[in-house]
């Protein structure tokens, strides 16, 4: 969720998918063992399906767009909804097959256009009713399965060059260690503070993405 935004503004959505793709696979797989019992599969089965019937095709769209318009959209949009859901307590979504579908396909298509999926998927995943050990193990499997499918994508695409190995390469320790720190964090958070704390990171990638592609733009 913060490693795709953050990237992007230092290189490009392509690089910061990949890398993603490429040093993500070993340190999320305890992870991910550990969250796949723990999480609504049926949210995540469908959200799954909106993800692999949009995500090639934001790839495409990448390829013909103007990418810093479609970031400064992509931006503006979870700017609004982050600081509605920050400021109205009382904000849920139904949870649903067609709600599920579409909060995929929006993350699919908007990780296809510009690398930024998980802020998408996160604000739907906040939005229901479900606590937070719940909606942090749908977050893992969904965002670790669609940065497998964009990771497909790109490969498929021949996006996946030496120069970005490389970097992966750089960047694998630091991320291997930050996962394991936000690992042992979880379990002394409450249910209120993880809401609000991703909520926060939210609103402050939401912010960098506006302002970095608004200033690309002009």
């Amino acid at each position: 969720m913060i490693y795709v935004p953050l990237v992007t503004l230092a290189y490009d959505a392509q690089t910061a998918v990949v890398t993603l793709f490429l040093i993500d696979l070993l340190p999320s797989l305890p992870l991910v063992w550990k969250a796949i019992p723990k999480c609504d599969r049926r949210t995540i089965f469908w959200m799954a399906i909106g993800a692999i019937a949009l995500s090639p095709l934001g790839v495409m769209v990448l390829l013909v767009v103007d990418q810093s318009l479609a970031e400064l959209i992509v931006g503006l949009f979870l700017l609004l909804a982050t600081l509605y859901m920050l400021f109205s307590k009382a904000f849920r979504l139904g949870a649903g097959p067609a709600r599920s579908v579409g909060a995929g396909a929006v993350s699919g298509f908007a990780g296809g256009v510009c690398g930024i999926f998980g802020p998408p998927a996160m604000i739907y995943l906040l939005g229901r009713n479900m606590d937070a050990q719940t909606t942090r193990a749908d977050a893992i499997v969904f965002l670790t399965g669609e940065s497998l499918i964009l990771g497909a994508t790109y490969i498929g695409y021949g996006i996946v060059t030496a120069p970005r190995l490389h970097l992966s390469l750089l960047l694998f320790p630091i991320y291997a260690i930050c996962i394991w720190l936000g690992a042992k964090g979880f379990a002394h958070t409450s249910e209120a503070s993880y809401r609000r704390i991703v909520l926060w990171l939210l609103l402050v990638v939401s912010v960098l993405i506006t302002a970095k592609a608004a200033f690309s733009v002009t």
